[in-house]
């Protein structure tokens, strides 16, 4: 097992305030039965599930006022070096109702601070003094106001560039930045592009229905940027294309909880799995198992126990003809 470090760009985090009821009820008023605050944003639920598999994790982003330490405190408990970039603003809330009944969340997204362009570069420079060759480089997550829309490319940029790995979650035009950088200039080592079905439809203007379709695109796409395309599909799993091979995974069934957040706990497993120089198909279970096991608890977390249980009923096929994948 190889050592690296995971970096993780979380350019907008935000202090994850949890309100359980027992059946949501809108435009009614709701009593709450329990309340769970925690350091999140996407990038932060990365930094937690990758601290649960054992890897060494520091984090990037934005934080300021009573709530941006919060955020670093959080990163404390979780062994996480914090990285954080101090600002003058304040550090979002995000509420996130959970009706116990069926499982599902109501999450209200604030944009988040404002941030300048010389605190993106302090960010930036920090990071590229501290990324060494064979880590891995994670930047996910919305960009709050003031942030440049090619913030994830110059990320995943710089972390190629290092010799690192790099991932990025986006979503609409910095997603497309991300996308459009890497066919201008094809990525010299490992750069793995992991939007959900819908935010890559987005992107590229047309539905994508099934798995089928799915794969079909991130086909084109590889061929014109030469990155790696993971593509989550929610309870259908996802799709893996590198040029090399093509994967699907299933997702193992549990009793959701609350489902946020599942996508970033793939993400981490994803993430530590590549950085252990684990196959694609390895790479995919262990993502597989963590998204679902982030679906079975309250709080976007895991429990290893679990995932490695879940580990051992996922399924990976190669191709288009089914059959089995071997990690």
């Amino acid at each position: 097992m190889s050592a690296f470090t995971l970096h993780v760009v979380c350019p907008n985090p935000a202090l994850d305030r949890l309100q359980v009821v027992e059946r949501f009820r809108p435009f009614e008023v709701n009593r709450v039965v329990e309340v769970r605050a925690m350091a999140g944003g996407k990038g932060l639920i990365v930094c937690r599930g990758a601290r649960r598999l054992g890897a060494g994790v520091v984090a990037y982003g934005f934080v300021g006022g009573a709530v941006g330490q919060a955020i670093r405190a959080g990163c404390g408990d979780l062994g996480v070096l914090d990285r954080h970039v101090g600002i003058a603003g304040e550090t979002r809330v995000t509420p996130v109702v959970i009706d116990r009944s069926t499982g599902r969340s109501t999450v209200l997204n604030e944009r988040g601070p404002q941030v300048t362009a010389g605190e993106q570069e302090e960010l930036l420079a920090g990071l590229d003094a501290a990324v060494r060759p064979g880590d891995v480089v994670v930047s996910t997550g919305s960009l709050p106001p003031g942030c440049a829309t090619d913030l994830h490319a110059r990320v995943a940029r710089l972390a190629l560039a290092r010799g690192a790995t790099a991932l990025v979650d986006a979503h609409g035009e910095p997603l497309a930045r991300v996308v459009d950088d890497a066919r201008g200039a094809r990525p010299e080592g490992r750069l793995v592009v992991k939007p959900n079905a819908e935010e890559l439809a987005g992107v590229l203007g047309r539905p994508l229905p099934d798995r089928a379709a799915t794969t079909a695109a991130v086909r084109e796409l590889h061929a014109q940027t030469g990155a790696t395309f993971v593509v989550t599909l929610g309870t259908d799993g996802a799709v893996w294309t590198d040029g090399a091979e093509d994967l699907a995974v299933d997702t193992p069934t549990v009793e959701t909880v609350n489902a946020t957040g599942s996508g970033d706990s793939f993400l981490a497993g994803l993430a530590v799995a590549l950085g252990r120089g684990e196959s694609p198909a390895a790479a995919l279970t262990l993502a597989s198992a963590m998204g679902a096991a982030n679906a079975a608890s309250l709080a976007p977390d895991v429990d290893p126990a679990l995932v490695a249980r879940l580990r051992e009923s996922v399924t990976v096929t190669r191709g288009t003809d089914g059959r089995a994948a071997h990690g």
